[in-house]
């Protein structure tokens, strides 16, 4: 199913950038505002001077710059560049290793499974930079299903016996290693182990459409590749989900710019279709929701009334409850949220959700509720994680949940490696 390929990737030169701390970032749909003047401050080669730039055609001349000048020196070998994230969550260290390399993007949809929608804006934001730089500089979070860890085994063995090339801390304090493996056994051995798996979107789902439209337009324009490195490929971060390290946080959602009556009216406009219970304040509702796997906790008003609520079990036999979806799509805390209460109570559907003028993510529970203290949203809604079996199940379904369904955790970081595309234009 899946092609993968090694390829010569593009990395920061080590001779000329001695602190690579200051050149990586969080991947670009992450960064604030007052992350990216962070980023920009710290060094005048951060790669967010490429994939935070409104400005594509500037994008475009600091990252040609970049590998003119030998800021960016490409690798001599094809490689996959295995990659291991080392972070603490719930209390723990843990880590997780997998490896970047290039999947062939011709019949994508029959071997690459996604689990979000996108949205026209990302898309059109990320075509405009991809068309100007012509260059993968950020990765797309994948994973495959493995459990007897064939390829986790081999890449331990390699990481165990050589020295990382690269090796940096993000502002989590995550640490994150990247190691260049180029032997012609190694690589020929992991790419068949691969091969027969079909793969899943984790994070990265704009940019990988991304590039599936863009290698559409290249060929309609009678583009040709001229190297392993081009157009018909996507650099990808492939991790197996049957390994350990793999954690999903939810995304809590903040309520604005609505009619305030609709808050107001809320509770009475869920009761029939949701069992409620008053909670004595915010803070112990963000400590009762996982504790007890209640489905949601709805916080309103400046004083933070603070509510769990759960589905009734009558309401998934009820025509008139989210009658757009059917089956284990009615079962995701995700879509009852958006189709059980957010749709019909709020009028907030797909393109009120991608004009981003409704709802902001939060991923700290507790700063979702000092937005609503301070009046900045109105109401918030506090939510589980989804579970990686959900997210497999939808995506072999071929269904899609709403935008910020997941967040797995810790991300990938951009500016590790890079790949520029090799390619003759046509005469059309």
């Amino acid at each position: 199913m899946a092609k993968l390929f090694p390829f010569r990737g593009y990395r920061y030169n080590p001779s000329l950038v001695a602190q690579l701390d200051n050149i990586v970032t969080q991947p670009y749909d992450k960064i604030s505002p007052a992350m990216l003047q962070e980023y920009l401050q710290r060094d005048p080669r951060n790669i967010a001077r490429v994939i935070s730039n409104s400005d594509y055609a500037e994008a475009k001349r600091y990252l040609d710059d970049w590998i003119n000048t030998g800021v960016l020196r490409r690798d001599n070998t094809p490689s996959f560049y295995p990659y291991r994230q080392t972070f603490r969550i719930h209390g723990k260290s843990q880590s997780r290793t997998g490896f970047v390399g290039l999947i062939s993007l011709e019949e994508a949809s029959l071997h690459v499974r996604g689990h979000e929608r996108v949205l026209r804006g990302p898309l059109q934001d990320r075509l405009k930079l991809i068309r100007q730089t012509e260059a993968n500089e950020g990765l797309i979070f994948m994973l495959y299903s493995d459990p007897v860890l064939a390829v986790d085994r081999l890449l331990s063995q390699y990481t165990a016996t050589h020295k990382p090339v690269i090796q940096v801390q993000d502002d989590y304090g995550v640490s994150h290693q990247l190691w260049q493996l180029s032997q012609t056994s190694l690589l020929a051995e992991i790419t068949r182990l691969i091969q027969d798996h079909r793969l899943y979107i984790a994070d990265g789902h704009h940019r990988f459409q991304t590039s599936v439209d863009y290698q559409t337009e290249c060929l309609t324009q009678g583009f040709v590749p001229t190297e392993v490195e081009s157009f018909n490929k996507r650099m990808i971060a492939l991790f197996n989900m049957d390994s350990t390290g793999l954690e999903i946080l939810p995304t809590h959602r903040g309520i604005k710019n609505v009619v305030q009556s609709h808050i107001d009216r809320l509770l009475d406009s869920l009761s029939p279709f949701f069992q409620i219970e008053t909670v004595d304040s915010a803070e112990d509702l963000i400590a009762l929701l996982p504790e007890n796997g209640h489905l949601l906790g709805l916080v309103s008003g400046r004083n933070c009334q603070s509510h769990l609520i759960r589905l009734r079990k009558k309401a998934n036999d009820d025509p008139c409850f989210m009658p757009r979806i059917q089956g284990v799509e009615r079962c995701l805390d995700i879509n009852i949220l958006h189709e059980g209460i957010l749709n019909p109570f709020f009028g907030i559907g797909a393109e009120e959700l991608s004009s981003q003028d409704f709802i902001e993510y939060f991923r700290n529970p507790a700063e979702l509720i000092s937005a609503i203290r301070e009046g900045k949203i109105q109401a918030g809604f506090l939510m589980n994680a989804t579970r990686l079996d959900q997210v497999r199940e939808i995506s072999e379904l071929g269904l899609k949940m709403p935008q910020k369904s997941t967040d797995f955790y810790p991300k990938l970081l951009t500016g590790l490696v890079l790949m520029k595309m090799e390619f003759e234009k046509g005469n059309k």
